[in-house]
């Protein structure tokens, strides 16, 4: 019994391991339609010819036979040229039906080579899961459209030849070739019946065993999210995939702290260290930036490292909010941040002397 719980379409995903699987939908009267039909035909066209280089070649074999010392050895020639001349005349129409099997086939499953249905597996020889196989519902199916077709073979038989049964009770006095023909047009009506009924009845079947498989395949809203979370990764995974990519940007960005000119602070709030080197920069660049504990971080490295930090709340704001980290200051902030700096010189050289 299916699970009320599956109300979900199956994911591409499900699909191609289930594909892997072997798991496909497939439905075998396809494919005997397919074949018996292939038969008929080539049989229906092919026996006259086959017929008649069968009769010549039992006449030249056969003829001459009388003729020659009956002995093992002729025996085992004539049989072999006989089972040659028959292969040659079977190995086409058995090619021949080979192709259109593997055709039926692909034309229902596509593209798939999987070695996974011949691993031996325990479950299929527990005798207890035999037995719920047996009487399974699919079991109880299949029994069914067993019982269907022959009921329709039966039917397509019994009309056939109630129809024809005048001329065939009254054709043992057209002679044997009059009775053999009636019997051969008799038997290909029904043949061709059949066939018709069986293609009907196996595209039915594809169409039921396509709905069961999907059915079967079908996911619950928890499985779709899992699978979901499994493609793109779980959020608690890609949260601490960042978590780490930020702390080594931070990491990366506080060994720039050290070449800084000056460090504009808030005084706590903000703190953006700014690099200008006259000789090599044509404008100001900011080396790092940050807000609370992050800028608390940076004033401690600054210290350390002997960067001078001047207070400016309205600059440090203005540079964390409008410049990125290693960017270029903007024109409007040239004049301020060349104040700072310029009073950052003024500060070292009262320091030197």
């Amino acid at each position: 019994m299916a699970d009320p719980s599956k109300t979900e379409k199956p994911t591409p995903k499900r699909i191609s391991d289930a594909r892997k699987k072997g798991n496909v939908a497939k439905s075998q009267d396809i494919n005997n339609a397919a074949v018996l039909l292939t038969a008929s035909v080539l049989l229906y066209f092919s026996w006259p010819p086959i017929a008649k280089l069968l009769s010549t070649m039992m006449i030249e074999r056969f003829s001459n036979l009388p003729l020659q010392d009956f002995t093992i050895d002729l025996i085992v020639y004539l049989a072999a040229q006989t089972v040659q001349a028959m292969a040659l005349v079977v190995a086409p129409i058995m090619l021949s039906l080979l192709v259109v099997g593997v055709v039926a086939n692909y034309a229902q499953v596509g593209n798939l080579l999987t070695f996974e249905v011949l691993k031996p597996k325990p479950e299929k020889i527990n005798p207890v899961n035999g037995l719920k196989r047996l009487f399974s519902m699919r079991s109880t199916i299949e029994a069914l459209k067993g019982l269907l077709k022959i009921a329709i073979v039966g039917w397509i038989c019994y009309a056939v030849i109630s129809d024809r049964y005048v001329e065939l009770a009254t054709a043992y006095g057209t002679g044997l070739l009059g009775l053999g023909t009636l019997i051969g047009s008799t038997a290909w009506m029904i043949a061709w019946r059949v066939m018709f009924a069986l293609i009907v009845l196996g595209l039915l079947d594809f169409a039921y065993q396509r709905y069961e498989w999907e059915k079967n395949l079908k996911m619950t809203k928890q499985e779709v999210k899992d699978e979901h979370k499994q493609a793109e990764g779980s959020p608690e995974v890609k949260g601490e995939i960042k978590k780490r990519q930020r702390k080594m940007a931070q990491q990366r960005m506080m060994a720039e702290v050290p070449k800084a000119s000056v460090v504009i602070t808030n005084p706590t709030h903000f703190a953006v260290a700014v690099k200008y080197e006259r000789e090599t920069m044509e404008v100001p660049v900011v080396l790092a930036k940050g807000t609370d504990l992050v800028a608390k971080r940076i004033r401690e490295v600054a210290q350390e490292a002997g960067v001078p930090m001047i207070e400016n709340k309205p600059i440090a704001q203005a540079l964390y909010k409008q410049v990125e980290v290693g960017d270029e200051i903007p024109p409007e902030l040239y004049a301020a941040v060349a104040e700072i700096l310029v009073a950052v010189q003024r500060a070292n050289r009262k320091v030197g002397a």
